[in-house]
């Protein structure tokens, strides 16, 4: 039904174009096949999984410059065959719906176009003020070929998943981004090219050429993200594999250390950074579970002289791999104190990375929250605990960033009678002396009591680093 409205529509505006332009201009083959072909180049310079806003559509500057050139016919072909020639393998109904609502918005841009226009651009004498008499225009047309794609979008995702119209439709344009604004500026760039420098379709080579190298190396570097992603799950299956116990213990960190991210105002690459550590913060007990003891008792030396070596463990495992190189160091002391008695070298308040400093508060927080032997525990009486720790074994700023964090997130959240007081964790509560031994075999170590018992244990750790 969507997919005929649609077609209606497009159907609809090119006739009514071919109509105002009495034929002539319409379907002019040496404009109209050169933007087909370009058309269809840039559907195959899609790259999946790019991120939010991130890149400029090429098919997209070529369907809004077939409005100025093209008209409402010209511009409706450019959509329909670009993308219902595409080459990828999907469903039919996805590669209809695409060509019909790309058709439709080229001929709703081109009827907008040439009702305020009143022409087509086909040469330089056409292009007037290029500002008023084209790029306004083409921005009004722009703007209804958009609220048309968002439109088909949410009446589609109504039609499928019984979704709210309205809502889809809103979602969607907020998606869209910036780059939006971008393809109307270098389609408008493109149509001045083509007719005002009389060059044609060799304006590609000026306009869309450097586009595409764009797009090109965006790809690659989204190849590389997902590399570098299943790499390090990879690294995170092998350590679950190894201790069943832990398994999501590493996903529950980065989340937390997510959250806290964006209260303390850590830039993109420190944030990056800040996910790959809190991910791989614990790879390195791979290594040195060979050596723990099977059997741990309360002052075991043995358990915490072990255990103490696993960050170290872990940037060694790690290092030599480019792309975390900017996690290491917090992997390296996450297990620091805030007071100088942690491990592995007895670093001491603001001269521990930031990123180490946040993990050991979301490590200690999981460990609290989340005992492998019990049902989930409270996050309220978590929370108190690591406030009471403020400054002695966690940074008195980080643990309040955790906090707010929490806070923003149970207000995003609709609770519901089976709901957690915080999210994602349960209602029951911290039993009394059961802390920091729910490890199978073991203790946990992210507990603050294994890290009071090491630093007793070893009360002079700075010493240690000197």
């Amino acid at each position: 039904m969507v997919i005929a409205l649609l077609a209606v529509i497009a159907a609809g505006g090119a006739a009514w174009g071919w109509h105002q332009l009495g034929g002539r201009t319409g379907l002019e083959p040496s404009v109209v096949i050169p933007l087909v072909g370009l058309g269809m180049g840039g559907v195959l310079l899609r790259e999946r999984n790019l991120g939010p806003h991130l890149g400029v559509s090429v098919a997209s500057v070529v369907l809004s410059a077939a409005v100025a050139l093209a008209g409402p016919l010209g511009a409706a072909l450019v959509g329909l065959v670009s993308y219902l020639t595409d080459v990828r393998a999907q469903k039919l109904q996805t590669r209809f719906f695409n060509a019909a609502m790309t058709a439709a918005m080229g001929a709703v841009g081109g009827v907008v176009y040439l009702f305020l226009a009143g022409h087509v651009v086909a040469s330089a004498d056409e292009l007037g003020r290029p500002l008023v008499d084209v790029g306004l225009p083409l921005l009004l047309a722009y703007a209804a070929m958009t609220l048309l794609n968002v439109l088909s979008i949410g009446l589609m995702s109504a039609a499928v998943r019984g979704s709210h119209v309205l809502t889809s439709a809103i979602g969607a344009l907020r998606s869209l981004g910036w780059g939006s604004l971008s393809q109307l500026i270098i389609g408008f760039l493109f149509v001045v090219l083509w007719a005002g420098a009389q060059i044609g379709p060799l304006s590609a080579f000026f306009v869309l050429g450097p586009l595409v190298v764009a797009h090109w190396t965006i790809g690659r570097e989204a190849l590389a993200r997902r590399e570098h992603q299943e790499t390090v799950t990879s690294f995170v299956a092998t350590l679950e594999q190894a201790d069943p116990a832990s398994v999501g213990h590493s996903s529950r960190v980065a989340e937390l250390a997510d959250g806290m991210a964006g209260i303390l105002d850590l830039g993109a690459q420190q944030t990056e950074d800040l996910r790959y550590a809190a991910l791989l913060h614990d790879i390195g007990l791979v290594t040195v579970r060979p050596e723990l003891p099977s059997e741990v008792d309360p002052d075991d030396i043995a358990y915490l002289s072990a255990i103490s070596g696993h960050p170290e463990a872990g940037v060694a495992v790690l290092r030599g791999m480019d792309f975390l190189t900017g996690a290491l160091p917090a992997i390296a002391h996450h297990h620091e104190r805030f007071d100088g008695r942690g491990y592995p070298a007895g670093l001491a308040g603001e001269s521990i990375p930031l990123a180490a400093r946040i993990i050991a508060v979301a490590d200690a927080y999981d460990a609290l929250t989340a005992h492998r032997d019990k049902p989930w525990s409270d996050g309220d009486a978590a929370l108190a605990e690591l406030r009471t720790r403020a400054g002695t074994q966690f940074d008195p700023e980080v643990v309040e960033a955790l906090a707010e964090s929490l806070m923003r997130a149970s207000r995003s959240t609709v609770p519901t009678e089976a709901s957690p007081v915080v999210p994602g964790r349960g209602p029951a509560t911290v039993a009394e002396g059961t802390v920091g031994r729910s490890h199978p075999g073991g203790w946990d170590h992210d507990h603050p009591s294994v890290s009071d018992t090491f630093a007793e244990w070893q009360p002079d750790a700075g010493a240690r680093a000197r």
